[in-house]
């Protein structure tokens, strides 16, 4: 059996992500990607170090890079959209930071895990790939957001397509938000990835008028 995936990875059951299992397979994996490096890893040294079958490996995680990066995503919380969509404030970019709802789940690895993490993820080139993968994921629909924000904003001059432009930049920035403030849990002594996510939206509302000459 591959040490990347297995033939039934994608039958994992949701149920799966906040067990207690799931969470030792995680710090097995970290551990060893930081002790080892990413390609010398292999998915029986993590069931190794995690007293688990490999059967049991990929019932949880469906690639041995899932298990390093985790199975839970950043994601958009439903009602900060609605709200943010109505909103009239001139703040676009710092209050889009706010949607982005870190996964609170039972048995959920602490700020100490989630750093050893990150540290785990910028030592390989292939799991920051797939880390971006993620991020463009989530990009797309923040676009998707934004548009309807923008344009209930903008002049009657502007055009749907440079609407739909604005809003995609916008995006593309919001991508470079999540990676400052992914980044910034490495350091020791970092607040919890909420409060992380706040303090950039500050940053940025502090920002922003001196970077537009405002």
């Amino acid at each position: 059996m591959s040490d990347s995936t297995a033939p039934h990875a994608r039958s994992i059951a949701p149920s799966s992500r906040g067990t207690a299992t799931a969470r030792r397979i995680e710090r097995s994996a970290v551990a060893l990607v930081l002790r080892h490096g990413y390609e010398a890893t292999t998915v029986d040294m993590i069931c190794a170090d995690a007293g688990v079958s490999q059967r049991t490996f990929f019932n949880h995680f469906p690639t041995k890079d899932v298990a390093v990066i985790g199975l839970d995503m950043p994601r958009l919380d439903e009602s900060r959209v609605r709200a943010f969509i109505a909103s009239n404030e001139p703040s676009i970019l710092a209050d889009a930071a706010a949607l982005i709802s870190l996964p609170s789940i039972p048995g959920a690895p602490d700020t100490d895990f989630m750093r050893q993490r990150m540290r785990a993820i910028t030592s390989s080139s292939s799991l920051m790939q797939r880390q971006l993968e993620r991020f463009a994921e989530i990009e797309a629909e923040l676009a998707d957001v934004l548009e309807y924000r923008i344009a209930r904003v903008s002049g009657p001059d502007e055009s749907p397509a440079e609407i739909t432009e604005q809003a995609r930049l916008t995006a593309h920035l919001l991508a470079g938000v999540l990676r400052y403030t992914a980044s910034a849990l490495m350091h020791e002594g970092a607040a919890s990835p909420a409060e992380l996510l706040e303090q950039t939206r500050r940053r940025l509302i502090t920002l922003l008028p001196k970077l537009s000459g405002g």
